[in-house]
């Protein structure tokens, strides 16, 4: 009579493969998801620097903007308000992620070198998603 032997795995070594084959499959779900979910979260972040310079000869007043996308979403600059004015000459302007934006405006009205003024930069996200920047400027005239 012959005698057969079993041959396998035994029960531990079986219990460590199946805690790796888990272990490797619950990190790809994680990497996964962090990849699929990061995408998702919208952050918006418009740095603004502006800078009002006045001509004392000419009395003209310049709105130098300079606007920078610092999120990871697409933004539209709906407007541009100084003083509660809007900039009469700016036009809808679509800024990238990681691009930067500068212009210089022709400003309306009577504006003094040494006094503060507020500008107000309104936009909205790719999907529509409302923003704004709020700045106090103070004029400077030109040398």
């Amino acid at each position: 009579m012959q005698h057969r032997s079993k041959k396998g795995i035994s029960s531990i070594l079986g219990t460590v493969i199946v805690l790796a084959i888990t272990m490797a499959l619950g990190a790809l779900l994680y990497a996964y998801s962090q990849g699929m979910f990061g995408n998702l979260t919208q952050n918006v972040n418009v740095n603004a620097q502006a800078q009002i310079i006045v001509n004392p000869s000419t009395s003209q007043a310049y709105l130098q903007l300079t606007l920078v996308n610092d999120g990871n979403v697409n933004v539209n600059i709906t407007s541009v308000y100084v003083n509660g004015q809007p900039v009469s000459n700016f036009n809808l302007t679509s800024i990238l992620p990681g691009q930067t934006y500068q212009h210089v405006y022709l400003l309306k009205g009577v504006y003094n070198a040494g006094q503060y003024y507020t500008v107000i930069i309104y936009g909205t996200t790719g999907v529509g998603k409302q923003f704004s920047v709020t700045l106090n400027v103070l004029a400077s005239e030109t040398t």
